[in-house]
């Protein structure tokens, strides 16, 4: 049961700033590894004369690429019925198929739209951002080589730095996400070559999608750019170098190895701690696999599995800033909180809430169900991904992701199920870490 003061009524509280929020964060948010080998890719680009939107430091631009990921969160229009989420949870009981909210929680309706916010979107935003800034440094590797044949002066630009013009209306949208370009700075003829196209996924994409979206960035790139805050039309941009017009394209992505499943327990002092083996890569370095016809794929030592780990901490990191902002009062002051979370501060509050709203839709929602009234595909798709979340803010994504019942179907997961694990490999009810 929801404690009463979290169902207060009250409009949802307005945003933070993105900025502020990013200006505090190291690259330890990822993880010592990761972090580190985020680090180093950013040293690496910037050495060999990326240019990045903002910043000219490796910690300037993760924490802009950071606050760019909040602002489209924070922009989303379900951003607001996350943070509603969190203060007032799903409808409980029966009350949870209704089309009208009970108070002020969620209906059905908005609950599967958060939950695939923050299992989608959320994720997606992180685990995006973190793959593209790895990317950038493999494709200034890429491009040292000599059969690529790229004019002297190619440069890489990164993200935001290239933009072109809406269809329709005003304003500007993110290009491929990265560009091999030439620029010609002379003020009396200012021109671009368009050297290379880079798409980059974080997830599981085929070559054929990839290889399409290059082809409609090259498409775009014909009629407008605007190259850090300066524009080129049409006329100014050749697409492709040397007499043959030749352009690279590349596309890549995070490898495939899976972080470890193995777990055990060590006593510290009078307690035990579970500890897990670490994401270590077991490739030397990034993978550059010739397509052929100034083609290329790179597959980053990095894995998704990896990456979508640390993603998933991002996001529960964010909860943590939002539970800060949803339970302090303008004064500053703690807003009250339930008599069980009085050792509790605002930031504790929001990582409890997250697990506790989760909870409360895998008990409730979407309602009763029996043999006679059983699951949408929908309902169950939800729940489904209500459980993944729910053990992976409990245990971590390796574990929490991956735990289930002999039929493959995922279960939530306890402290209790652990110790059986370590102990037997699976627990009484046959489920184990897949």
């Amino acid at each position: 049961m929801k404690p009463d003061n979290l169902s207060t009524g009250a409009a949802a509280p307005s945003s933070f700033a993105a900025a502020d929020l990013s200006a505090g964060v190291g690259f330890d948010l990822l993880g010592e590894a990761l972090g580190q080998a985020v680090e180093s890719a950013l040293e690496e680009a910037l050495a060999g004369g990326a240019v990045f939107a903002v910043g000219d430091d490796p910690l300037t631009i993760f924490r802009a690429t950071l606050e760019a990921s909040i602002c489209s969160i924070e922009g989303d229009p379900r951003g607001r019925l996350f943070r509603r989420f969190l203060r007032d949870g799903p409808c409980e009981g029966e009350r949870g198929t209704a089309t009208e909210p009970h108070g002020q929680a969620l209906t059905a309706d908005e609950t599967a739209k958060t939950i695939h916010f923050i299992d989608s979107f959320m994720v997606s935003a992180f685990k995006g951002a973190v793959t593209e800034l790895l990317a950038a440094a493999a494709c200034l590797r890429l491009m040292r080589d000599p059969r690529l044949g790229l004019p002297a002066g190619a440069r890489l630009y990164v993200g935001d730095t290239v933009m072109v013009p809406r269809k329709s209306g005003k304003g500007q949208l993110k290009a491929a996400d990265l560009h091999v370009l030439l620029i010609n700075e002379k003020p009396e003829a200012p021109s671009v070559t368009v050297a290379g196209v880079v798409e980059v996924k974080s997830g599981r994409v085929s070559a054929h999608a990839m290889e399409r979206q290059i082809e409609q960035h090259i498409r775009r790139a014909r009629q407008a750019l605007r190259i850090s805050g300066m524009d080129y039309p049409g006329g100014t941009i050749r697409i492709g170098h040397g007499p043959a017009a030749r352009i690279l394209r590349i596309t890549v992505q995070p490898s495939n190895w899976l972080l470890p499943r193995t777990l055990r327990f060590e006593c510290v002092g009078e307690n035990r701690q579970l500890v897990l083996d670490p994401a270590i890569s077991p490739w030397d370095g990034d993978q550059f696999i010739p397509m052929g016809d100034d083609r290329w794929h790179i597959a980053l030592r990095w894995s998704m599995e990896a990456i979508t780990a640390a993603a998933y901490e991002m996001t529960f990191w964010f909860m943590e800033k939002v539970g800060e902002s949803l339970f302090t009062q303008e004064n500053g002051q703690p807003s009250p909180l339930p008599p069980e979370w009085a050792d509790m501060d605002a930031a504790e509050a929001g990582r409890n809430a997250v697990k506790m709203m989760l909870y409360d839709t895998i008990l409730h929602y979407p309602g009763k169900r029996d043999e006679s009234n059983p699951l949408t595909r929908k309902e169950a798709h939800v729940l489904n991904r209500a459980i993944a979340l729910y053990n992976c803010y409990g245990f971590g994504y390796a574990l929490g992701m991956n735990f289930r019942n002999k039929e493959g179907r995922r279960e939530m997961l306890w402290p209790q199920d652990l110790d059986e694990i370590a102990e037997k490999g699976c627990t009484e009810a046959e489920c184990r870490i897949r």
